[in-house]
């Protein structure tokens, strides 16, 4: 018999302290640079799968 996995993890708040629309990109989306800080407000985020393999990869973003 298989048992559910669960993963619970904080979702912090973030607030945005600066924000610029550079423009339209091709795809129709705009273009932003911003300026986050988190705070410690933060909701609790939990995934539950039915199978004993799952995972959960967190990726740091590409710098540029």
């Amino acid at each position: 018999m298989t048992r559910a996995v669960r993963v619970t993890l904080p979702a912090f708040a973030k607030i945005n302290l600066g924000l610029t629309v550079l423009g339209t990109r091709a795809d129709g989306f705009h273009e932003l640079r911003t300026v986050f800080q988190s705070i410690s407000l933060r909701d609790t985020l939990s995934f539950e799968h039915p199978a004993a393999d799952l995972s959960l990869r967190i990726r740091e973003p590409e710098k540029k």
